[in-house]
């Protein structure tokens, strides 16, 4: 168990690094990666597919199916517990009620049988029963008697849950919940079924369920990969205005660029398992200092009748199966020097809270 280095900071992750294995060869997705996340921040970690992006989140949450995958070093602190040397009846008090997770097809995260009020009302009374609320007891017995089971473990197989068993108490906070993302109809919805609803309003549902629980940070892995565009930027809007009302970190995976422009306070830059990049949404987008970040803007249209071409990035990602060494975009970079083969780089600090890994910028 370690000491947080700063009262704000809600998690940090030191040096950590996953392997997925299987039986014809190892796949370095992580290599010491270092990230720190303080409390009622929005950041967006960035990067192209396969870079590592869901592995780290999925570390954070304890969702990594293990095997293949396997944590080989680091730490993951959230509130001064390394939630890596927890067993797993342990990680489950933390999952949820203290870091709840988005994913990124909300059908196929809710369950098709239950109707979503019964699935808000859940999250609820997983809360209340982690947290001892009284209220939400007392409710909890009425089902019992309601189901004739006195088993211990039955709020935790709560999915059984009918409309005619809800609660006063849990209908109101589960409406309460689908009015705080803004959905119209509240009283409609918590008797519809997932497949009832539009995607956008499965989405939302999947942000209500997940705040529901008052988590300290909310994962959020691609939530708007299969919307429109405008459902999209509603979505993104409900997070950013969320994230203060509930007072929650949240963490953002995200492949656009754009998306991270509009609601991140920070950016991470993720290139082959590695971090290249982190610092604030501003610097990120007006001066950027990693020739990975460089060319990852270099490629999004302006938007005006401009006729230069666009620069696409060179090369290709390298095979992590394969033993890197020195730095992973060295065969793309158009800055690339003999160290840059000879020896990885570190994330330093170049400029207050802009770190970047690239020997342009020092050892």
């Amino acid at each position: 168990m370690e000491k947080s280095s700063s009262s704000n900071e809600l998690l940090t992750i030191s040096d950590l690094s996953i392997v997925y294995q299987s039986k014809s060869q190892r796949l370095l997705a992580l290599d010491k990666n270092t990230v720190e996340i303080e409390k009622n921040t929005f950041v967006a970690v960035v990067g192209e597919s396969g870079c590592g992006k869901s592995t780290l989140a999925l570390s954070i949450i304890g969702l990594l199916a293990i095997p293949p995958a396997k944590i080989e070093s680091g730490s993951i602190n959230y509130k001064s517990v390394n939630l890596v040397e927890l067993k797993e009846a342990q990680r489950r008090q933390y999952r949820g009620t203290e870091i709840a997770m988005i994913f990124q097809e909300p059908l196929t995260s809710l369950n098709p049988v239950y109707k979503v009020g019964d699935q808000i009302a859940e999250a609820i009374v997983v809360r209340e029963q982690r947290k001892g609320g009284k209220e939400i007891d007392s409710d909890v017995q009425v089902m019992q008697k309601t189901y004739r089971t006195n088993s211990p473990d039955f709020p935790s197989r709560l999915p059984r849950i009918r409309r005619g068993a809800l609660a006063r108490v849990l209908r109101e906070e589960t409406l309460d919940a689908l009015k705080r993302v803004r959905i119209a109809d509240p009283e409609q919805v918590i008797d519809r079924y997932p497949f009832e609803l539009s995607g956008g309003m499965r989405q939302r549902v999947m942000i209500a369920m997940a705040l529901s629980q008052k988590p300290a940070l909310l994962i959020a892995d691609e939530p708007t990969t299969a919307l429109d565009v405008t459902t999209q930027a509603q979505v993104l809007k409900l997070m950013k205005v969320l994230m203060d009302e509930v007072n929650t970190s949240i963490l953002l995976i995200t492949h656009d660029l754009a998306v991270a422009s509009q609601v991140a306070d920070r950016v991470i830059v993720m290139y082959a398992g590695d971090i290249v990049e982190d610092s604030g949404v501003y610097d990120m987008f007006s001066e950027p200092m990693h020739p990975y970040s460089k060319g990852l803007l270099s490629c999004i249209p302006a938007g005006s009748k401009d006729k230069a071409r666009l620069k696409p990035i060179p090369g290709s990602v390298p095979n992590l199966a394969i033993e890197q060494i020195g730095c992973k975009y060295a065969s793309r970079c158009p800055s690339v020097m003999n160290i840059c083969t000879a020896k990885k780089p570190r994330l330093i600090e170049v400029k207050p809270k802009h770190k970047v890994a690239c020997f342009l910028y020092g050892e």
